[in-house]
C-alpha cells in the first residue's frame, strides 16, 4: 500500500484521491480553505462534498497548510507529520504567458491574454483560445476566464470562422458560450454549466445526502448555473434552459420528480 498526499482538495484533487483510492492506496488530501472546491462553489453547495472523501476511505484534512515537503512525509504548519511516498499539488492554475511580455499583446490580471467578443487578441491578426484567454461574455455581462476543456473545444470554432470571415466579408463571429465541465470523483457524476456569480436566488433539487441531487442557480428568474450531481438529464435540459434565458418557476423547479424543461413560468 502506498501513502498519497493531495494538496489541494479541488476538482483535480478530488479526481486524482479516487484514482488513488481505486488504486488501493491510503490517500490523505490538504486543504487550506476550511472545505473542498472553496474557489469554485458556495460553502453550502460544497458542505456535502466533504462527506464523500470519508465514504470513499480518504482522509480530508481542511484548515491546513503545508510547510515543507520531506523525504517520505509532508509536514503540516502545526507539525503534524503524514506519511508520503508520493505528493500530488493541485492546487490552480497560470497561464504561462510571461514569454509574451513586450509582443503588443495585452495581458489580464491573472497573466491571462485579453481576447475580445471574437477572440481576437490586441496585435493584428493574432487570436487566443482556451484557458490562456478571457473573454467578455454578454449573456453574463462580465470578463470571464474558463479553465475548462469545454472551453478550449468550443473557441477555436469562433477563430475558424472570424479568420474565414476577414477573407470572405462575412459577420463577425461571438464567442459567448456556455461554460460547461464534468468530473468523476468518488463514484459521483458531477456535471456544471454556466456561471453561477451574478445570480440572486440558489435553489436545491433533491436531498446534498443522498447519491443524486442538482441545484439551480437563478438571477431574475433565469437559469444562470446549474450543478447536477447524479442527474445528467438535468444538465442537459438545464444548458438548454441557460443558452435559452427562459423565465423558470421556482416551485416547480424545486421538485425533483418534475424534468427541469417543465418548470418553467
Amino acid at each position: 500500500q502506498h501513502d498519497i498526499v493531495v494538496v489541494g482538495a479541488g476538482w483535480i484533487g478530488a479526481e486524482f484521491a479516487t484514482a488513488a483510492r481505486e488504486a488501493g492506496c491510503a490517500v490523505t488530501v490538504v486543504e487550506a480553505a476550511a472545505r473542498p472546491l472553496a474557489g469554485a462553489l458556495p460553502a453550502e453547495v460544497a458542505a456535502p462534498m466533504a462527506d464523500w472523501y470519508a465514504d470513499a476511505g480518504a482522509g480530508l484534512r481542511t484548515d491546513a497548510r503545508v510547510e515543507r515537503v520531506e523525504p517520505g512525509a509532508v509536514v503540516l504548519g502545526d507539525g503534524t507529520r503524514l506519511p508520503a511516498g508520493a505528493v500530488v499539488v493541485g492546487i490552480g492554475a497560470r497561464p504561462a504567458t510571461a514569454w509574451l511580455a513586450g509582443s503588443g499583446i495585452e495581458l489580464g490580471p491573472h497573466g491571462e491574454v485579453v481576447a475580445d467578443a471574437g477572440l481576437r487578441t490586441s496585435a493584428p491578426d493574432v487570436y487566443a483560445v482556451g484557458d490562456c484567454a478571457s473573454f467578455p461574455s454578454g449573456r453574463y455581462g462580465e470578463r470571464l476566464l474558463v479553465h475548462h476543456w469545454d472551453n478550449a473545444l468550443q473557441g477555436p470554432r469562433t477563430v475558424a470562422a472570424n479568420i474565414v470571415g476577414t477573407a470572405t466579408g462575412e459577420p463577425s463571429a461571438v464567442y459567448d458560450p456556455v461554460p460547461y465541465f464534468w468530473s468523476e470523483q468518488f463514484g459521483r457524476f458531477v456535471q456544471y454549466a454556466g456561471h453561477h456569480a451574478s445570480a440572486d436566488t440558489l435553489l436545491w433539487r433533491g436531498d446534498p445526502s443522498g447519491p443524486a441531487w442538482s441545484v439551480c442557480w437563478l438571477r431574475e428568474r433565469r437559469l444562470v448555473a446549474l450543478l447536477a450531481v447524479g442527474r445528467p438529464r438535468d444538465l442537459a435540459q438545464g444548458r438548454r434552459l441557460i443558452e435559452a434565458g427562459t423565465p423558470m418557476d421556482a416551485g416547480l423547479l424545486t421538485d425533483p420528480s418534475r424534468p427541469l424543461k417543465s418548470a418553467t413560468a
